[in-house]
């Protein structure tokens, strides 16, 4: 009945905004490589690219900048496995970009030409991005090589403001339940000379509605830049700190004894972060365009993590700390030549200093972990990574016909790893010693054809690589597990990812009516995965023969009057393409070894088959505006039941492995008070409903009261709880 009424309603918005009066033909300009350039119109690009501007990403009915990607953009969905608004993973087609090490990620993510993938993981700190700053953003689906390494399923491609088009001043407060607060002022502008100039800052509080799960951030963005017509030279810097508890999963029994609880704390993440960029384009002929820049990144990350000690010994705690130091630096140009021809080339360096040390604690009743004076000198890590990566890319759009377009693009990487380790040097058994090299040409080809400007036709495949990092080089033997982020191992070594992507679609428009539909088939060779040993964070790094993510993509978005609307639906089947045998002692299935056999055919954790998002805004009044949305998401499979054969027996395993499929609604209003004041109000998970967004299989160390347990410990299911009924009320005033 539910589905029949829902299919209903969209026919009947669909023939409404059919019905109205047809749009004026705008052709979209859409950058096709990170750097900023001239672009191609959007009809031309042999895939389902989606764009936002400003307006979107900075829309208070997103308290973050993850959350505004999982409302706003089809095929996108975050696990919130960290348990902080700041760190969840988020997913395109089943590729990932996500703040955690040991999340297999498959996503690039790109600010104003600088890839903002570390070093060290080639992890996304999402809270180092500054949110307020963004123009516009766009997701490049597929393997696409001119974004680069590690460009398996797509990229985000974010341009930052500027006091050219981003003229004025502005401040914006809110405040909401559980203690969270937010502050953000702007200001832009330029002069006759040519000089424009942009800035912003936010300060970020939150209390968290889990037990000890606060978020302090603050950020502060500038650019300062000159622009004559022909020449443009912008300077901007980006300063970004935290502190980020994320307390992870829970078991279920403690979850539903008390939903808001947290297995142990605490576990505390600081990010310190500086960006300097330096951008520049010139128009040497009326077709030729010269444009790149030169950045210096640095990062300073330590972590406080309290967890169970998994070894029978005199302490029942451990804390982990961890503290790494990245910085990379880096340069890139292109020449573009009618808007069609582009050849360019980058060269990037990084380095990073990771350190940790294991210490002794004490549990406590609350299960919260104090240190003693007492260490684990096996679990201590000295590591030193460093990674150059030279490149070189082109890309042709050549015209067929009038209407039918071929693109044709390349990119060739060359990427040295060197790993040594300060505290057992020389390599050998023991050591994190180690120097690797990895080269690849990854190729594209793409094809359109527009036969009217209301219809267009596309089909696309393209090749991307990912090179191992230095922490996967370094905990890749299941001999050695590690418990990411606090443990490596040396051997074996592993291979670099190579991604294959088939795409094929037709979109066009309606009178007012945007839509869109596609198919997609993405394999991943020798795919990197994180193989999980228990709920604890133990496991290592592997290469899989191969994995593989296919579905289908529909999209409509159009407006009707006073009422705008859109809908995606996304269908993911995210499967392991090859058998494997890896380990899984949380799994009912184990063998004595605590193995567990994956079949071709079974599905990659935490990939939900079935992904829709729906929003409708009204403009009830020229001054009033009502908003209205729902995500909703099938379940997915829990880590560590790769093979789909964990069953609970209600006494010595617990739970089904797998997270139930949930539908999330929010409710949004704004009121224009004056033409400088706005006034607005969000409520999220407007029906308080429970779920979870990522389970994992372990053991657990308490008993369904919440007591320690030492011996004879149950399997169990973690959950990642998501959020429950949050209110939030705030104001913007622009002073002009």
């Amino acid at each position: 009945m539910t589905r029949t009424a829902l299919a209903a309603a969209v026919a009947a918005l669909c023939h409404g905004i059919a019905a109205a009066e047809p749009a004026p033909a705008i052709v979209e300009i859409v950058g096709t490589t990170p750097l900023q350039g001239l672009g191609v119109a959007r009809e031309r690009i042999p895939a389902n690219v989606q764009a936002l501007d400003g307006d979107d990403m900075n829309d208070p009915s997103a308290a973050t900048l993850p959350a505004a990607l999982n409302r706003r953009l089809g095929s996108v969905f975050v696990n919130e496995i960290q348990g902080n608004p700041f760190q969840p993973d988020v997913s395109y087609r089943g590729f990932t970009a996500s703040p955690l090490l040991g999340t297999p990620q498959g996503l690039s993510v790109y600010v104003d030409g600088v890839r903002m993938n570390q070093p060290f993981g080639d992890v996304v700190s999402w809270d180092l991005i500054p949110r307020a700053a963004i123009s516009t953003l766009s997701l490049m689906p597929g393997s696409n090589p001119l974004f680069g390494l590690n460009t398996l399923g797509g990229a985000l491609a974010v341009r930052t403001k500027d006091g050219l088009h981003d003229v004025g001043s502005a401040v914006q407060a809110q405040a909401g339940s559980y203690g969270r607060g937010e502050i953000v002022f702007e200001h832009g502008g330029h002069d006759d000379r040519g000089l424009h100039w942009y800035v912003t800052g936010t300060a970020f509080r939150d209390g968290g509605w889990r037990d000890d799960s606060s978020t302090r951030l603050g950020q502060m963005f500038g650019k300062a830049g000159w622009h004559d017509g022909v020449t443009d030279v912008a300077a901007s810097i980006a300063l970004s700190g935290s502190r980020l508890a994320g307390n992870g999963l829970q078991e279920q029994r403690l979850l539903d004894r008390d939903y808001a609880s947290v297995y142990t704390k605490p576990d505390v993440t600081r990010n310190r972060a500086v960006l300097l960029n330096l951008t520049g384009s010139r128009k040497v002929a009326d077709d030729v365009l010269l444009s790149g820049n030169a950045y210096y990144r640095h990062i300073r990350t330590t972590t406080f993590n309290g967890d169970l000690n998994d070894d029978d010994g005199l302490f029942d705690a451990i804390v982990n700390r961890t503290a790494s130091t990245q910085t990379n630096h880096g340069l890139s140009g292109q020449a573009e030549f009618s808007g069609r021809l582009t050849v360019g080339a980058a060269y990037d360096a990084s380095r990073a200093d990771f350190r940790q040390d294991a210490q002794y604690g004490d549990l406590h009743a609350d299960r919260s972990v104090t240190p003693v004076n007492t260490f684990d000198d096996d679990m201590a890590i000295d590591l030193v990574g460093r990674t150059r990566t030279w490149s070189v890319f082109a890309t042709d759009t050549i015209d067929l016909l009038d209407d039918l377009h071929v693109t044709l693009s390349g990119r060739y990487n060359r990427t040295a790893v060197h790993n040594r380790d300060r505290i057992h040097p020389g390599g050998g058994s023991g050591s994190l010693d180690g120097d690797h090299h990895f080269g690849r040409f990854n190729p594209a080809l793409g094809i359109t054809w527009a036969p009217s400007r209301t219809f267009n036709v596309y089909a696309g495949y393209d090749e991307g690589s990912r090179t191992p990092t230095a922490v996967e080089l370094g905990c890749a033997d299941p001999a050695n597990p590690c418990k990411l982020p606090n443990a490596m191992a040396g051997d074996p070594p592993l291979k670099q990812v190579v991604t294959r992507t088939w795409e094929a679609g037709v979109r066009g428009t309606i009178g007012r009516m945007h839509w869109n539909a596609s198919v997609f088939r993405a394999t991943n060779d020798d795919d990197i995965l994180f193989v999980a040993d228990d709920a604890a964070g133990f496991g290592y790094f592997r290469n899989f023969g191969r994995t593989r993510r296919q579905g289908v993509e529909l999209g409509v978005d159009g407006r009707a009057g006073p009422v705008t609307v859109s809908a995606y639906y996304t269908y993911l089947h995210a499967t392991f393409a090859s058998g494997e045998t890896v380990g899984g002692a949380g799994n009912s299935s184990a063998d004595a070894d605590g193995n567990i056999a994956i079949r071709p055919g079974d599905r990659i954790p935490l990939m939900p088959r079935h992904v829709f998002k729906a929003r409708a805004e009204w403009q009830v009044t020229p001054a009033w505006s009502a908003e209205l949305g729902v995500l909703a998401v099938s379940g997915s499979t829990a880590r560590g039941n790769e093979n789909g054969l964990h069953r609970p027996d209600g006494t010595d395993w617990l739970g089904r492995g797998a997270t139930t499929g949930h539908a999330v609604f929010d409710f949004g209003t704004a009121f224009q008070a004056t033409p400088r004041l706005r006034v607005f109000a969000q409520v999220d998970n407007l029906f308080d409903r429970r779920y979870a967004t990522a389970a994992q299989l372990g053991t657990t160390g308490f008993d369904a009261d919440g007591g320690f347990v030492k011996e004879d410990r149950v399997h169990s299911t973690f959950y990642a709880p998501g959020a429950p009924r949050t209110v939030r009320v705030g104001v913007r005033y622009t002073f002009n």
